[in-house]
């Protein structure tokens, strides 16, 4: 099972747009080719199957009438614009279309009406458009009758109709709606900066709409003022962290002299306990985000830590070709060392620490996730994969949901040092980076693993 992750989904603006209007655009040709076909072409169809229905009558009542004058018989025939045709060799062979049958069969229906008999209509494209009428009065004579009004609505103009405004209108909006993007991925991007790199460029506020400029300026000003709170806050914890560690110093001077051995041992590890708490708070305060990136070798890093925690035993596990990755560095280290301090305290060694890039995150069966993470997940993003794990008992189920929280510390830890802001930190820190921290037991009853996914900033 992959961790959850919050992820961004749904269209872009671009396209949300592009498919509303185009859906429009569609529905205004379908109700416009409906209102041709209902209001013009069906009554121009049915108006011309009545002329040919009162043709064939002439041509039949003269056929009748004038067996004894041929010539006024050929001059009404020829008068009409029909072509009869009595040789079955020149009458060419029909293929049914569905679009041709539908016309067709209006043709004869309004025909049959007419002249009260069953008639026959088909229709020929090539080389030229013709009907092609058959009476049943007269089963061995087709009427052939050149379809001039087809000219009026050639092929191409059709194809134009359907085919080519709707392609004009996508490309057209397409572009429109670039045009309007634009600034908001500058507002994207300039967001990504400050998230990522700690600091961003100033948006414009001389261009584009009175919205835009307005936004743009609404921005810039919430970027100032965070880069001033940030500046202040570190301000007041450096006094904080001098107003409180002098005190506790002389307090530490003054436990060192104490005659009694038991009483100053007390004093010392409350002194320092406290100290160490006071350095938790600061660290947890110091997120980091004034720290610039840059690419960051992790395996001096470990290499640091190892001796920082020695004799602890640790088992190192990092991949062979690990590149330089752009992050921050004093803020991963910090990270590291509060996975390995709580796995030291909490746990049993030997430490493991296993360091890799992944294509994809790492899976895992109990997740716990920071829920204020909300990272953009793509699935070309490749991953930096922290994981430090130990093997000691690890952490009740019911209680891997609250460790990551801010001075919340397992059932086993409560009587250890430490104020519960360890993982708290670790969680505040892969924040910062984009990524994902993950905890869970091991199986088989075996420690707790905790396993922090980066991503890589290409």
């Amino acid at each position: 099972m992959k961790p959850h992750l919050p992820k961004l989904k749904g269209y872009s603006h671009t396209w949300q747009t592009t498919l509303m209007v185009m859906l429009m655009v569609l529905v205004s040709v379908a109700l416009s080719l409906w209102f041709f076909w209902r209001s013009l072409y069906l009554p121009e169809l049915q108006n011309h199957a009545t002329y040919l229905a009162h043709q064939l009558l002439m041509i039949d009542k003269a056929d009748k009438d004038f067996k004894n004058n041929p010539e006024l018989k050929n001059w009404i025939i020829n008068a009409s614009h029909i072509n009869v045709i009595t040789d079955p060799q020149q009458i060419p062979s029909f293929q049914e279309k569905t679009l041709v049958d539908y016309f067709t069969k209006r043709m004869a229906t309004q025909m049959e009406t007419v002249m009260q008999r069953p008639v026959s209509v088909n229709f020929k494209f090539k080389p030229v458009p013709i009907l092609y009428i058959q009476d049943s009065a007269h089963p061995d004579v087709w009427l052939q009758e050149p379809v001039k009004f087809y000219a009026k609505y050639s092929p191409t103009s059709i194809y134009f109709f359907l085919l080519g405004i709707p392609l004009a209108t996508l490309l057209t909006i397409l572009f429109l709606v670039r045009q309007l993007n634009r600034p908001l991925k500058r507002l994207q991007k300039v967001a990504i900066d400050y998230i990522t790199l700690g600091h961003a460029n100033n948006l414009a506020t001389n261009e584009g709409s009175t919205e835009i400029r307005q936004v743009n300026l609404a921005f810039n000003r919430l970027f100032h003022n965070l880069i001033q709170t940030q500046k202040e806050r570190n301000i007041m914890l450096a006094g904080i962290s001098h107003d409180l560690r002098t005190p506790l110093t002389r307090m530490r001077l003054t436990a060192e002299m104490l005659p009694d051995e038991f009483l100053r041992e007390g004093l010392v590890y409350d002194i320092e306990d406290m100290d160490a708490i006071l350095e938790q708070f600061i660290s947890f305060m110091k997120d980091g985000s004034d720290e610039a990136v840059r690419l960051t070798n992790l395996r001096p890093i470990i290499n640091e830590i190892v001796v920082q925690f020695a004799p602890t035993p640790f088992i190192i596990d990092i991949q062979d070709d690990l590149p330089s990755v752009p992050l921050r560095p004093l803020s991963i280290k910090r990270l590291i060392v509060n996975l390995v301090n709580n796995a030291c305290r909490y746990g049993q060694p030997p430490i493991h620490i296993e360091i890799s890039i992944d294509d994809e995150l790492q899976p895992t069966e109990q997740v716990v996730t920071d829920e204020n993470l909300t990272p953009e997940i793509t699935s070309k993003q490749k991953y930096l994969t922290i994981k430090v794990s130990d093997e000691g008992q690890g952490v009740a189920e019911d209680q891997l949901e609250r460790i990551m929280q801010p001075f919340e510390r397992g059932e086993t830890a409560r009587t250890t040092q430490g104020s519960g802001l360890g993982l708290a930190i670790v969680s505040r820190i892969t924040h910062l980076h984009n990524g994902s921290v993950i905890a869970r037991n091991q199986p088989n009853g075996g420690g707790l693993v905790v396993v922090v996914n980066i991503p890589i900033i290409e």
